[in-house]
């Protein structure tokens, strides 16, 4: 029991976004005003799943079901859909439509790469092979991950499962005061097929990630953008469109693949964010935030006071002394040769860090919780930045 002021309190119901720390991945959730629930990605463990039952107390025996209203999948890495299967599998959690890419991952020698049949030579290559429902999916021809997805896929009863790009506009969800537009992928037109194909971005790897689903999503006034794992060539594909340079400009930035090397700086200047978060891991290693896309990111921002936050930074720690080590009465001497080989092995994660931004259509509002007396680190209200003038 307790009291809140009443000053402190909103009219209404703001738009939650959560970044979820689910290591070297991404997943976001998103409850909208009106109570919509939108889950994007959702990495390669649980964490997704059990921030699900943390938040709405699934443990509990008289849980009720939860509602995903928009599931979407930016593209079919693993560490972003592996994690999606318990979530789909769990009696209490009902996920009503998905929305993807449409480029799938494929056992050795099925087709002529990893992610299809390909036609032509250099820049010209194309990638042929696309999906819209489950059923356009032969389960056998997919890699282990994908052949689990697809169990889950096809046992949840009421799914709508369907592929998204430019030419799909908006997403419905529910709610008058969000809107959800798809920015990618941008499929291109070619002579020798009626249907649209993916221009191939040099590899497997580039290409999934290259066509990630870009979405908009818009609240008020408030423009926030969730690009994937969208790369330089991607966003180069993307940029040559003149109608995807201005529908790039938000407040709030997912960074693209977790703030990697193979980033684009026109696209970022097009986004000119005023709040980015970057969603990484320790493990596996793949050097990500990279230290020039940390720079970039600020350098490119429409504030002068950028909040740029991190999953994996913003981890919590606790020492963790074995056995061996002195206790509390005997401090440990940090010079003492004996005590080295136990250095690496005194600090271990013990909160996964979940970055939080609301808005209210008006102001943004951020914070993360820190370990100290249950406490959150908060910013706001914080006034909307006009973008730069000359990015």
């Amino acid at each position: 029991t307790g009291w809140v002021r009443s000053d402190r309190l909103m009219d209404g119901h703001p738009l939650e976004m959560y970044f979820i720390d689910v290591g070297q991945g991404d997943a976001m959730f998103i409850v909208t005003p009106a109570g919509r629930k939108i889950l994007v990605d959702g990495g390669r463990g649980d964490e997704a799943f059990q921030f699900l039952v943390w938040k709405y107390r699934l443990d509990l025996p008289n849980a009720e079901p939860v509602d995903i209203d928009l599931l979407a999948v930016t593209h079919t890495d693993d560490d972003h859909i592996a994690g999606l299967v318990s979530i789909i599998r769990h009696p209490l959690i009902r996920v009503r439509r998905i929305v993807h890419s449409g480029i799938a991952k494929f056992r050795s020698g099925v087709f002529d790469t990893a992610l299809g049949d390909t036609e032509g030579e250099g820049s010209g290559r194309v990638l042929l092979t696309r999906h819209d429902g489950i059923e356009d999916l032969t389960r056998a021809d997919l890699t282990a991950t994908l052949q689990g997805w697809y169990d889950a896929v096809t046992q949840e009863p009421g799914l709508t499962y369907e592929a998204v790009d430019t030419r799909t506009g908006e997403i419905d969800v529910g709610d008058p005061a969000v809107t959800i537009r798809v920015l990618g992928p941008r499929l291109v037109s070619h002579p020798n097929h009626d249907d649209p194909v993916y221009l191939w971005l040099s590899s497997a790897s580039k290409t999934v990630n290259g066509h990630s689903v870009v979405l908009r999503l818009d609240c008020g006034d408030v423009r926030v953008l969730l690009p994937g794992d969208l790369n330089t060539k991607g966003a180069a594909h993307l940029l040559s469109d003149a109608a995807f340079r201005a529908a790039a400009d938000a407040h709030v930035l997912k960074a693209p693949h977790h703030g990697s090397h193979d980033y684009q700086k026109p696209f970022l200047e097009a986004v000119n964010p005023q709040i980015s978060v970057v969603s990484s891991g320790e493990a596996p290693d793949h050097g990500h935030p990279r230290a020039n896309f940390l720079g970039k990111i600020g350098q490119v921002s429409r504030s002068g006071d950028p909040l740029l936050f991190s999953t994996e930074l913003i981890a919590m720690f606790a020492v963790d002394r074995d056995a061996e080590a002195p206790d509390a009465d005997d401090p440990v001497d940090p010079t003492d040769p004996a005590m080295l080989g136990q250095a690496r092995r005194r600090f271990k994660k013990r909160l996964n860090g979940i970055i939080n931004v609301r808005t209210d259509g008006t102001n943004l509002y951020s914070a993360r919780r820190v370990a100290a007396g249950y406490q959150f680190v908060t910013y706001g209200p914080i006034a909307l930045a006009p973008r730069t003038e000359g990015l």
